[in-house]
């Protein structure tokens, strides 16, 4: 009976010490790279690089840092400010221009 009061006293403090807990987070912002800078083209628009950014990532791993969510930020990439001749025909307007990683840690 001691021993089963005990684990019940135990396990009523483990789960108010897991709720007390604090969390702090972090965002971290990656832009993509433009591999070519051209105004005006007709053909389409090449997507944004995000490569070489691992070590980074691995860094931030390694102190702690859980990853919670990621999110996009999208631009425009064909604006055409009411005239006709910078975008004309069916094409995809928008692309990733940054990727956003929510990160938690224990405090």
């Amino acid at each position: 009976m001691k021993k089963a009061f005990f684990i019940l006293c135990l396990c009523i403090l483990t789960s108010l010490a897991s709720c007390t807990r604090k969390w702090e987070y972090k965002v971290v912002r990656i832009e993509g790279v433009d591999t070519v800078k051209v105004k005006y083209r007709k053909e389409p628009i090449s997507p944004l690089v995000f490569e070489g950014r691992m070590e980074l990532l691995d860094s931030i791993g390694k102190e702690g840092w859980e990853l919670v969510t990621s999110f996009t930020e999208e631009e425009t990439v064909f604006p055409n400010f009411g005239r006709d001749e910078y975008h004309t025909g069916i094409k995809t307007n928008t692309r990733t221009k940054a990727v956003n990683f929510v990160f938690k840690r224990r405090r």
